[in-house]
């Protein structure tokens, strides 16, 4: 990155100069590369000052060794040409472009090829060297190629040509605003103003083309649960047989059928329950003797007689409000408690 350049932004796409900018943050100073859009500005990274090197260990170099120096450095490594080809020669700039073109098409192929991490990990490689040699954006290629990985389907791998066929017209394109004219190949104006449509029209038809894929996915796995859920039905008996079946059923029988099997059906011993007496008629008869007992003993006779187990707390509830109504008198006898009939009682006494 350099000052001054005029690069694509590899956040918003837009093309914008390169710019350090100071910020200041509780009494401190940081310094950030940024790419100014006219008034706005994207921030990019933290900016690192050049390690200074000490003046023993810098070479001095003439202006012309350092300009040879520095086109080695950018130069791409040629490939070793078959003996007695011919070398075509072409603008030093588009020659380099195209190198890097080629670099990161071949780590896209051996992805799409063996997706693994590692493949991954060298096409970022590679596009970094794109971003910062070039000047060009590849956040959607890079997004692409994550997806490829993960889903490894063809849906993904068409976004990911869609994308890597963007990136090579994004770098081609922006041949044209390159910082340095190369000599025989200036931009035309009118060129450009031709080509900047086009790009815009290529990524509107790339967008058009990715909803139409999504569309296609939500239209596909609605089909799916469609699907899913006839095979549930299916499988489920058929509703309609066993309700006409029922219908029939209830038709045949009669009102005195239903009667009948309505009869059958009521437990044997619903009927005597009605005549089985309380618990206070039950107390009653057996104190009808005139023979004074405890609350144990009533119990036991009422076991026996009635075939009926009260509980202690009920049966003194009864006790106590025949008692109240003085029907029962409540008397001690050798330290016991004992109930006995009032009437009886009285007359024997």
């Amino acid at each position: 990155m350099r000052e001054g350049a005029t690069v694509t932004c590899p956040k918003c796409g837009r093309p914008g100069v390169v710019a350090v900018d100071s910020f200041r943050a509780k009494g401190r100073e940081y310094k950030y590369w940024v790419v100014r859009h006219g008034s706005r500005r994207c921030i990019l990274k933290r900016y690192e000052e050049p390690r200074k090197v000490p003046a023993q260990q810098r070479p001095l170099l003439s202006e012309e060794a350092f300009r040879e120096e520095k086109a080695k450095e950018e130069k791409p490594v040629e490939e070793a040409r078959p003996a007695g080809a011919a070398v075509e020669s072409y603008p030093r700039e588009l020659d380099r472009r195209a190198w890097y073109i080629v670099k990161l098409l071949s780590s896209l192929g051996a992805l799409k090829e063996n997706p693994t991490a590692e493949n991954l990990s060298k096409l970022k490689s590679t596009a970094a060297q794109v971003e910062e040699r070039l000047g060009v954006a590849v956040g959607e290629l890079l997004k692409a190629a994550e997806d490829f990985l993960a889903a490894k389907s063809d849906t993904a791998k068409m976004r990911l040509n869609e994308a890597a066929k963007l990136l090579v017209c994004r770098t081609t394109a922006s041949l044209l605003f390159a910082e340095r004219k190369v000599k025989g190949l200036e931009p035309s104006a009118a060129l450009a103003v031709a080509v900047t449509p086009a790009i815009a029209s290529l990524e509107e038809k790339v967008r058009a083309l990715d909803e139409k894929v999504s569309a296609l996915e939500s239209v596909k796995n609605l089909e799916e649960r469609v699907r899913g859920i006839e095979e549930r039905l299916s499988a489920l008996p058929s509703l309609t047989e066993s309700i006409k079946s029922l219908e029939e059923k209830v038709s045949v029988l009669s009102v005195e059928h239903l009667a009948e099997e309505v009869a059958k059906r009521l437990p044997a011993a619903a009927a005597p329950r009605q005549k089985v007496k309380g618990l206070r008629e039950m107390v009653l008869d057996v104190l009808s003797d005139g023979k004074p007992r405890t609350r144990e003993e009533i119990r036991k006779e009422i076991e026996k007689r009635f075939n009926a187990t009260p509980s202690l707390s009920s049966l003194s509830g009864r006790l106590t409000e025949l008692v109240r109504e003085g029907l029962v008198i409540k008397e001690e006898k050798e330290g016991h408690r004992c109930y006995a009939i009032a009437e009886q009682r009285k007359a024997s006494a």
